[in-house]
């Protein structure tokens, strides 16, 4: 499920990847102690939903040679994905305190 960001389509047929939206969220609380000293905490997160995604296929040159010569195993050339990536990295997360006098 995509949430619809923007005016653009959300495939171009002419050589575009896939819109893929990457949600981040943050929130944060200022508490005041007394006159002059307040504390702020933070929470930032990147990737809030933890969407993973295939990486882009490859767009190299077509006519390369795209298998292991020992193993017979597809390895690169065009259209390839690599299993062992993703597009986005996995969810974050970072937690500030500050303390002000």
């Amino acid at each position: 499920m995509s949430w619809p960001v923007g005016t653009a389509a959300a495939y171009y047929n002419d050589y575009r990847y896939q819109r893929r939206p990457s949600e981040n969220i943050n929130f944060g609380r200022v508490f005041r102690i007394g006159e002059r000293m307040s504390l702020t905490m933070r929470m930032e997160f990147s990737n809030i939903f933890n969407r993973m995604e295939m990486a882009n296929p490859g767009a190299t040159n077509a006519l390369a040679a795209t298998t292991n010569a020992s193993s017979g195993v597809l390895t690169r050339g065009f259209g390839f994905i690599n299993r062992g990536s993703v597009f986005a990295t996995p969810r974050q997360g970072t937690g500030v305190v500050r303390v002000s006098f």
